[in-house]
């Protein structure tokens, strides 16, 4: 465990397909680079497979004309922010892209939005931002709500792992103004060796027992006194419960750990939990 506070990203990364569905996503990262006096990388890419389409018109396929218009259309729409922005446009696989852009400009965090299925009006997460919040190193914020303001109450995901600390001290950041709650739920083990008596108040006492351990060994909940939430059952059900029913501007979690809040629905229910809650989303790989 380091001792070493963590700092707000020094340079912050907003992936859009130039669509109105980023228009979200895009304020939230200029309200953070405002706040975090960051630089903000506007990135978009053009996907190779489809710039070389037969299906599109001739003028479509010329890529320098593409990336000309596109560069010119963000710095457009960006002319008016008021804080240090650089516009990519590069071809390639975006997943890969966007993190070799990121890497390069030493952004400590990457902004998506998300799509919507306007015919079923349900989130659809789309494969970029799946595979990106699986794979990257760096945090991932999935944004879905409207940016009025900086965010007021986050909602850390833990397990009292080093991997959920990781977690917490990076949305601890990103939010240091913020009321931050952890949230933490636990299951009864219906077989196996130490199952036997445990009941839900023995589990509460000891998650408490390690709540107030995981607090002490964290440097940035110093002063934030988070309130501890309990909930018996799977996290990937109680977290969205939980949610929809309190207020919550964004929830934290890592996607490794004890149990991991997100380990296994990260793979094949990712789009089920990240779609289900609500508010936004930031998603944290444990390193190391």
């Amino acid at each position: 465990m380091g001792s070493s506070v963590q700092t707000p990203p020094r340079a912050i990364l907003f992936a859009t397909d130039l669509s109105a569905r980023c228009d979200r996503a895009l304020d939230r990262a200029v309200l953070l680079a405002r706040q975090h006096q960051a630089k903000l990388v506007v990135l978009h890419v053009l996907e190779s497979g489809l710039v070389d389409s037969l299906t599109l018109p001739t003028w479509r396929r010329n890529v320098k004309d593409q990336q000309k218009l596109a560069q010119e259309r963000l710095t457009r729409d960006l002319q008016d922010v008021d804080v240090q922005v650089e516009v990519v446009v590069e071809t390639g696989k975006p997943v890969d892209v966007i993190e070799k852009v990121a890497q390069a400009h030493g952004v400590g965090l990457i902004v998506s939005g998300i799509a919507r299925d306007e015919t079923l009006g349900r989130i659809v997460l789309g494969t970029t931002v799946e595979k990106l919040v699986r794979q990257s190193d760096i945090p991932v914020l999935v944004v879905k709500s409207r940016s009025h303001r900086p965010y007021a109450t986050v909602l850390a995901a833990t397990d009292f792992s080093e991997g959920s600390r990781q977690s917490v001290r990076i949305g601890r950041a990103l939010a240091p103004e913020a009321s931050l709650s952890l949230f933490h739920a636990f299951d009864i083990p219906t077989r196996g060796a130490g199952s036997e008596g445990v009941n839900s108040e023995i589990l509460q006492e000891r998650a408490e027992a390690k709540a107030a351990e995981f607090i002490a060994g964290t440097p940035e909940l110093a002063n934030a006194k988070p309130e501890v939430i309990y909930e018996l059952g799977q996290p990937d059900v109680k977290l969205p419960a939980y949610v929809l029913k309190h207020p919550v501007d964004l929830v934290v979690a890592g996607t490794h750990g004890a149990t991991g809040i997100l380990r296994t629905a990260l793979g094949s229910v990712a789009e089920g939990l990240l779609a289900s809650l609500p508010t936004d989303v930031l998603v944290v790989r444990q390193r190391g």
